[in-house]
């Protein structure tokens, strides 16, 4: 099975000084009240803009706060090459977002 993956506001090697980071907020919540991650539990951290992080639980403190022990440190993903970015005309009706939809769906950069 796939870890959970988790969106932070940041993830620099900076943010984790201690190899530790504090999973707080609607995402600590989620991954301690739904989720019900308990210590050992193998987790994903990433900021959405090609950092991320595999960890460990080391424990869930509330109902809210999650401690990651993050041992290898923050990685990152390089941009993708060539970027695409794609131009349309205004289409008639409700064309224009399932045009927007689909050019999401297979991969474009930008609109």
């Amino acid at each position: 099975m796939t870890a959970p993956v988790f969106v932070v506001d940041s993830l620099r090697p900076q943010d984790l000084p201690a190899g530790e980071y504090v999973l707080d907020g609607p995402e600590g919540r989620h991954a301690v009240s739904v989720k019900r991650l308990r210590a050992g539990e193998d987790v994903v951290l990433t900021d959405g803009r090609g950092h991320w992080a595999e960890g460990t639980v080391k424990a869930a403190e509330g109902k809210d706060r999650l401690v990651v022990t993050v041992p290898g440190g923050v990685r990152e993903e390089p941009a993708e090459q060539p970027r695409i970015t794609v131009v349309q005309a205004l289409p008639k009706g409700d064309r224009g977002e399932l045009a927007v939809e689909t050019m999401t769906e297979v991969g474009v950069d930008a609109i």
